[in-house]
């Protein structure tokens, strides 16, 4: 079985990341950023660099 590469590592990673402290929805930029300790710049290139929408709304 071959081992996943880290590009599909971060992808599923960045895909799934939830907000840390919300009650409700928060835009998937503040949960990436959350999640990897960045800043909102990264977080939102993250975001685009796998082709996920920074603005859809995820929830905890």
């Amino acid at each position: 079985m071959s081992r996943p590469t880290d590009e599909a590592l971060l992808r599923h990673a960045v895909k799934i990341a939830k907000p840390r402290n919300s009650r409700g929805f928060q835009p998937r930029w503040v949960a990436v950023m959350d999640t990897f300790a960045v800043g909102s710049s990264v977080a939102w290139e993250l975001c685009a660099r796998f082709d996920l929408n920074a603005e859809e709304m995820v929830r905890q």
